[in-house]
């Protein structure tokens, strides 16, 4: 018989994805209303610090912040904050500071993390290649130069690089490899503990970038105002801090694969949202590439490897 936790019926599980990918789905809309009070520096530190009060005192509220980190493991999990919160944020939060990049073109990119997930098991764990799964990384990798080459609204579809699409690439490449190399230390610690360490570490990695750039950090602090403020506490709680326990908590419900399923609606959700909230256009270019990316990692995942869709489903949220 299965196991009645906190999260009731299935019917409860399936409608708190919904509600999880509604909140990784305007994560990206938040992000540009956000950046427009502040730098990406700022803004990826604000929502660490604020997450981290949160995961803390949550945790600490019932006991569950143990085990602390072993110093054998601090190294490793220092590396994996940095590809996961540190590396991933920054990136994601630079490229959306392109003007010419929208909340739907940032999320189609991200979206594209399970392409180069089997590129790398491909190449750095030597894992088998089939000629469906290579067929669907090259049609998400075509998919992604599409919106990168021609996807800005005044290129009129010339051959012109968004340097802010270009910046948003390294996030889904840091996405993979925390999916890749990051399950050992996930497995030695409960999920939202390691979460809640990394993240706290996440922080104090961007402590040297908040310093040499502090007299624009302090700029930011005093002049952002609550219209500032808002998004940014939006992305700490509701994002982050629900997203994350939501996502654990349903792992322990559903199969992997139903989960990460869930996962591909939050970019509809961007796209829906930068129009509907930012008035963000949709270029034709957006579209296709957009459906290509989508095809082509569902074609990756599906006749990739054994775990695949296990691995896919460990990378981190928006």
């Amino acid at each position: 018989m299965a196991t009645v936790d906190r999260f009731g019926s299935d019917r409860a599980v399936h409608a708190s994805m919904a509600l999880l990918v509604l909140l990784w789905g305007l994560a990206f809309v938040a992000i540009k209303q956000a950046l427009v009070h502040m730098s990406w520096i700022t803004l990826t530190f604000l929502r660490f610090a604020v997450s981290d009060v949160l995961f803390v005192g949550s945790l600490a509220a019932t006991q569950r912040l143990r085990p602390l980190p072993q110093k054998r493991d601090l190294p490793r999990l220092a590396l994996l904050a940095f590809i996961g919160f540190t590396g991933y944020h920054l990136f994601l939060n630079l490229g959306e500071s392109d003007p010419t990049v929208t909340a739907g073109t940032a999320s189609l990119i991200i979206a594209s993390t399970p392409a180069f997930i089997a590129a790398m098991s491909i190449l750095l764990l030597r894992e088998r290649i089939r000629g469906a799964q290579a067929a669907g990384i090259l049609l998400a990798f075509a998919g992604l130069g599409l919106m990168i080459f021609f996807a800005q609204p005044e290129s009129e579809f010339r051959f012109q690089a968004s340097g802010g699409a270009l910046a948003v690439i390294p996030s889904a490449v840091l996405s993979a490899l925390y999916a890749v190399f990051g399950k050992r230390s996930l497995g030695r610690y409960p999920p939202l503990t390691f979460v809640t360490w990394t993240l706290v570490i996440g922080t104090v990695l961007l402590l040297p970038l908040v310093g040499i750039t502090f007299p624009g950090f302090l700029g930011d602090i005093t002049s952002m105002g609550w219209e500032g403020w808002a998004p940014v506490l939006f992305l700490a709680l509701f994002p982050t801090f629900l997203g994350y326990t939501i996502w654990f908590r349903a792992l322990a419900r559903l199969p992997a694969a139903s989960a990460a399923a869930y996962i591909y609606a939050s970019t509809f959700v961007a796209v829906v949202g930068g129009i509907a909230i930012l008035g963000e256009g949709l270029s034709f270019a957006t579209i296709i590439g957009g459906a290509m990316v989508i095809a082509g990692v569902i074609a990756a995942q599906h006749f990739g490897r054994r775990e695949s869709d296990r691995t896919a489903s460990e990378t981190p949220g928006s």
